[in-house]
């Protein structure tokens, strides 16, 4: 199995460029994947020079609906017209952050919703034998503190997100078990819980943000990696991770977790 990470927030040389947002490639035995798009059409540049043609992709799922992760879809289905698109029906509602009493809209495209390669899905969906959404986690322990900025629109208004249009990708390739997070809005340790518990998946690696850059108290990001490094699980993590907060969980977890960065490849 081979990632590519097409969009980060930070890039691994000047070569590359570099947005606020997630886009990663992932070449299987059996698919050629894309887990997020970004916000822009840099997940375009950085894959030519990456040597991924993105009209070959099969597979597309969208983890939530923020435009960081799916802003570049209706891009993407410019580009290509054979992938099915994978996202939660409730990702095309309105989302907004909150700063200070200002709402911005950080919502995706709803009018391509309707699009032909577009698949609205709901709970869990297994794919095939390699690939397997997983959504609908209710636990919360260890649940992002930033998510408290964070809201959707319900019945005209305003609500703080409770991140039901969330899902993450479960890849299964030989002894392999790579679990992909966009944010992990609903919780790392408990998107590996619901794998692992309802599911009877044992995770390998995971590779994903944290939700965490915007957590200004040290502890609950120690707490988050101590928890984590009792697990026998590989972590590459990035994007809304943030780099200081990556440091304070390399200092607990050592080896266990790395940073990846646009222009990164990792081979499992």
């Amino acid at each position: 199995m081979i990632i590519k990470v097409l969009v980060e927030n930070t890039a691994v040389s000047s070569e590359y460029g570099k947005v606020h947002g997630l886009c990663l490639y992932i070449e299987t035995e059996n698919h050629k994947v894309l887990f997020d798009l970004g916000p822009s059409g840099l997940f375009l540049e950085n894959a030519l020079k990456m040597g991924v043609k993105i009209e070959e992709v099969d597979t597309v799922v969208i983890s939530h609906g923020h435009y960081d992760h799916g802003g570049a879809l209706g891009l993407f289905l410019r580009q290509n017209s054979r992938a099915r698109v994978y996202v939660h029906r409730k990702a095309f509602d309105r989302h907004f952050s909150k700063v200070l009493c200002l709402y911005a809209d950080i919502g995706l495209d709803d009018s391509l919703a309707s699009h032909d390669q577009v698949v609205l899905t709901e709970g869990n969906l297994e794919l095939d034998q390699e690939l397997m959404i997983i959504a609908d986690v209710k636990k919360r322990e260890l649940y992002p503190q930033s998510n408290r900025n964070l809201y959707t629109l319900e019945g005209g208004k305003k609500r703080q997100d409770d991140f039901s249009h969330e899902q993450s990708l479960l890849i299964r390739q030989g002894e392999y078990r790579v679990l992909l997070a966009g944010c992990a809005h609903c919780g790392i340790v408990n998107i590996m819980d619901k794998a692992c518990c309802d599911l009877g998946e044992r995770i390998t690696h995971v590779v994903g943000g944290f939700h965490i850059m915007r957590d200004k108290s040290p502890e609950p990001v120690r707490e988050l990696a101590r928890c984590l490094k009792g697990e026998d699980v590989q972590y590459y993590t990035c994007h809304c991770t943030g780099r200081e907060n990556f440091a304070l969980m390399r200092e607990e977890m050592k080896e266990q977790i790395e940073y990846v960065s646009a222009g990164a490849v990792l081979q499992l």
